[in-house]
């Protein structure tokens, strides 16, 4: 007999297939329709090169991003200067006041002028650009964009011959007011000179008054009056020299702080251009969010085209004020330096003439006094001992003989 089975679990086995077949068709599902697994942003800036022999330094850049609102993937080159990069450091530091932006480094270090110093500079710089676009927000910062898309038209603006002229006048000023307190201290101690002078010629005098020897008593007395005439002379030789170069370099110290605050005034003009450049930048930008938004209101498209319009024609202005005072500032920087270089001979000229004057005066004066002096040193003079023994010129060998 044979033993029966046990019924097989119809229901529970369709129930099993049907799961199955439920799970495939899922899965099957979730391939065809599983959304792609999301790209890492990105924003890379690499430091390619660094000119420090500049009065700005200049550095190369090369940026690849897929950052979503950058125009494009790939920037191979861009420059930008030291004053651009802490003009986006304050940028960054006021507009994410969330983020701990970390110091901008110096464009210096202690190894100066080596290439120990680029490359410490590059490096540091490399890891403060690493920093900022590593940081989430500071990554997405329109100031950043900026930064990176904008082309900055001012650079054109950059005049080397002005930045030289700029440098120069500040080292010059320092230089003149060096020289001026030379002067100054020159001038101060040729009076001191000249009150030791009549000093010493007022004893002169008195020595004369006192002495018995007649010769002797006029040639000291003539002696004291010609020191005391050289010591006027002195005191007049001080102030010249004190007015034709002291206050002349003095004068010119200040010329040339003029010429580099004049200077440094076309840097802010400049400055200003950037900043209007960038603001129609902005603009310009916000027209194209606008234009990509699914409502756009009436009133906001013709205040945000009225903004551009206002935006353009002053970045215009400023652009062409720029122009203008960097056109003009050359013809008046050949003026200066003509005038400077007159005026530095014309100085010169008078100083040496003055010297020679006073030089000469002295010298008449020592001159005056040459038969007075020979008048002492005659043979023949008597001299008068201590004792009042008179003797001449051959005993006073023979006593002086027995003291040898």
């Amino acid at each position: 007999m044979a033993v029966p089975q046990e019924p097989i679990n119809s229901d529970a086995e369709e129930n099993s297939r049907q799961v199955t077949s439920q799970k495939v068709v899922r899965t099957k599902a979730q391939k065809n329709n599983s959304s792609p697994i999301p790209v890492e942003e990105y924003l890379r800036i690499s430091l390619s090169a660094f000119d420090k022999n500049r009065r700005d330094p200049v550095f190369k850049l090369r940026i690849t991003t897929n950052v979503a609102n950058y125009k494009k993937s790939t920037y191979p080159l861009v420059e930008r200067t030291y004053n651009e990069f802490e003009r986006l450091y304050s940028a960054l530091t006021c507009g994410n006041p969330e983020c701990i932006v970390p110091a901008l480094p110096i464009a210096t270090s202690s190894f100066q002028a080596t290439e120990e110093d680029e490359r410490r500079i590059k490096n540091a710089m490399q890891q403060w650009i690493n920093r900022i676009t590593n940081n989430p927000f500071l990554r997405h910062d329109e100031e950043l964009k900026s930064f990176i898309e904008t082309d900055f038209a001012a650079r054109k603006d950059e005049d080397e011959e002005l930045a030289s002229a700029r440098a120069i006048s500040n080292t010059l000023e320092s230089h003149l007011l060096e020289n001026a307190r030379a002067v100054q201290k020159l001038a101060k101690i040729r009076k001191g000179l000249a009150i030791c002078t009549a000093d010493l010629g007022a004893k002169a005098i008195g020595m004369g008054t006192v002495e018995k020897h007649p010769p002797l008593s006029s040639g000291l007395r003539k002696l004291g009056k010609t020191l005391q005439i050289v010591s006027e002379l002195q005191q007049l030789q001080a102030m010249s020299e004190a007015a034709a170069l002291g206050d002349f370099f003095n004068y010119y110290a200040v010329n040339a702080h003029i010429v580099r605050e004049t200077l440094t005034n076309r840097l802010r003009i400049i400055a200003d251009f950037e900043s209007a450049v960038k603001t129609t930048e902005s603009k310009r930008r916000y027209i194209e969010r606008l234009k990509s938004s699914t409502q756009i209101k009436s009133d906001r498209v013709d205040e945000a085209l009225d903004d551009l319009d206002y935006a353009q024609n002053y970045e215009a202005t400023l652009g062409a004020r720029v122009n203008h005072v960097t056109k003009n500032l050359h013809n008046e920087l050949t003026i200066y330096e003509e005038n400077r270089t007159q005026d530095f001979l014309g100085a010169f000229k008078e100083y040496v003439k003055k010297q020679i004057f006073f030089e000469k005066q002295q010298l008449k004066e020592w001159e005056n006094l040459r038969p007075d002096i020979n008048a002492i040193t005659k043979r023949n003079m008597r001299v008068h001992t201590i004792c009042d023994e008179e003797l001449d010129a051959r005993a006073i060998a023979e006593r002086l003989s027995t003291y040898m």
